[in-house]
């Protein structure tokens, strides 16, 4: 769960679901690629929800039961959707903005579940997927994709070593031979990679790559020749009608542009931005001191700021004790 995560808001989430748990070091890398580009602000912050399977049942888990009489890839189908995408809404807030992420056999699975499920799904990134199966061919399936009318961008991200050199040229026909500008494809050919090396080759790329449009609407707000407020609204606009969903701005550049504005003077402006902050990271309550230090500088009554503050910072549970105490002695 992100770290400021809290059961008492509404703030929702966009969700990631990573397969193969039980691959401890493929999937440790792949949440820690995750917790890096967070950080580093290069995507937004995410639940992220990791499904282990065993290795004596995950084959028939991403088997189609037309390709074979064990395959129970769709009763896996129903498990992610009914259960586990309805669990991360229902308890934990997330929002329809969907990436699953896949190696190998359930990089064949979560292939699929592109083709079938588009419309419910924002991403899908896989490692070294088997595109084919008896009686199933997952390349003609992406390629009929081409002909689908959707109103937002989804993204397919491969990545391919050294193992399946055909299916690297067979998507890379798929690729360019797509026309349809909603149908995001890109991948990565590691001619030398292992197949169980492939997924750390591949994960900070893809990722990059599909959160790169949300990390340019918001550094074009947060750029120091940026002087507009309502800069804001058109640019999560742009990011709804790229992405179908609302992804949040990240807590530090909303934090550091209303700093910008304040070492400008610019105390209206800055305390607008504060304001949207904590409209989108509601138990990040020092924001509040912030305001309250801006509307000083104006001369303005600071009093029911402050008690929005404490209000805000006993339901808080992104800080400890020890910090909440440390930030009521630097209230003024």
């Amino acid at each position: 769960m992100p770290d400021d995560w809290q059961n008492n808001n509404q703030k929702k989430y966009p969700l990631i679901i990573v397969f193969d748990r039980q691959n401890s070091r493929s999937h440790n890398h792949i949440i820690h690629t995750i917790d890096y580009l967070t950080a580093s602000e290069q995507m937004p912050r995410a639940i992220i929800i990791s499904i282990e399977s065993d290795n004596s049942r995950r084959i028939s888990e991403a088997k189609s039961p037309i390709s074979s009489k064990s395959g129970k890839a769709h009763l896996n189908e129903k498990y992610l959707f009914n259960e586990i995408i309805n669990l991360a809404e229902s308890k934990f807030k997330a929002s329809q903005f969907r990436v699953l992420i896949g190696h190998s056999w359930y990089g064949h699975f979560t292939t699929s579940m592109f083709t079938k499920n588009i419309n419910n799904l924002s991403a899908v990134i896989v490692f070294d997927p088997f595109f084919k199966q008896k009686n199933v061919s997952l390349i003609d399936s992406i390629s009929t994709l081409n002909n689908i009318k959707i109103k937002h961008t989804k993204y397919f991200r491969y990545s391919i070593g050294r193992d399946y050199p055909e299916d690297y040229r067979a998507i890379e026909i798929v690729k360019n031979k797509n026309t349809n500008s909603k149908i995001n494809i890109q991948g990565t050919y590691f001619p030398r990679a292992f197949h169980n090396a492939v997924p750390g080759l591949g994960i900070g790329e893809a990722l990059y790559d599909i959160f790169e449009y949300w990390s340019i609407q918001q550094y074009t707000f947060f750029r120091p020749s940026n002087k507009r407020i309502d800069l804001f609204a058109e640019l999560k606009n742009n990011m709804i009608n790229h992405y179908g969903n609302n992804l949040d701005f990240s807590l530090g550049v909303l934090n550091g542009k209303g700093w910008g504005f304040y070492n400008e003077a610019e105390y209206l402006k800055a305390i607008k931005i504060w304001n949207v902050l904590i409209n989108q990271y509601p138990s990040f309550s020092e924001a509040y001191l912030y305001i309250i230090e801006a509307q000083q500088q104006l001369k303005l009554d600071t009093s029911k700021t402050k008690i929005k503050f404490k209000e805000s910072l006993q339901l808080s549970q992104y800080y400890t004790q020890e910090e909440k105490k440390e930030l009521l002695s630097e209230l003024k």
